[in-house]
C-alpha cells in the first residue's frame, strides 16, 4: 500500500493536469460514459445507481481506474458514486489508510 499519498493532493495535481484530469482522453471519456451510464439508468434512483455503482467498483482490479472513475463522479456532482469508487481506490492502495481515515472524518464534520 502506498503511504504518505493525500487523497486532495492527488485530486488538485490531476485537476491541474487539463481537462481530462490527468487521464489521456480516452481514458476520461470512458469513466465519464461509466459514470453517466449508471446516472441513465436508473434516473432519479440514488439506492439503483449505488448498485450499479458496487458492481462495477467489485470487478475493478486497477487503483488508477477506481480514483479516475471517482473524479469523474465527484465532477459531475453524483457524491454517493464518488464515494463507491473513492472506498475501491482505498481498498486496491491508491488511497492510503489515514487518507481515507481523514476524508471520513472531514466528511462528518470532525
Amino acid at each position: 500500500m502506498k503511504t504518505g499519498i493525500n487523497f486532495y493532493s492527488i485530486l488538485n495535481i490531476r485537476q491541474m493536469n487539463g481537462k481530462y484530469n490527468g487521464q489521456t482522453k480516452s481514458e476520461y471519456l470512458k469513466n465519464y460514459k461509466r459514470v453517466n451510464d449508471m446516472i441513465s439508468k436508473a434516473p432519479g434512483d440514488t439506492v439503483q445507481r449505488e448498485r450499479l455503482a458496487q458492481k462495477q467498483a467489485n470487478v475493478i482490479t486497477d487503483e488508477w481506474k477506481a480514483i479516475n472513475r471517482a473524479m469523474v463522479a465527484k465532477e459531475l456532482g453524483h457524491e454517493h458514486i464518488f464515494e463507491i469508487f473513492f472506498r475501491k481506490a482505498y481498498e486496491l492502495g491508491s488511497v492510503g489508510k489515514q487518507e481515507y481515515r481523514e476524508y471520513q472524518l472531514n466528511k462528518l464534520g470532525i
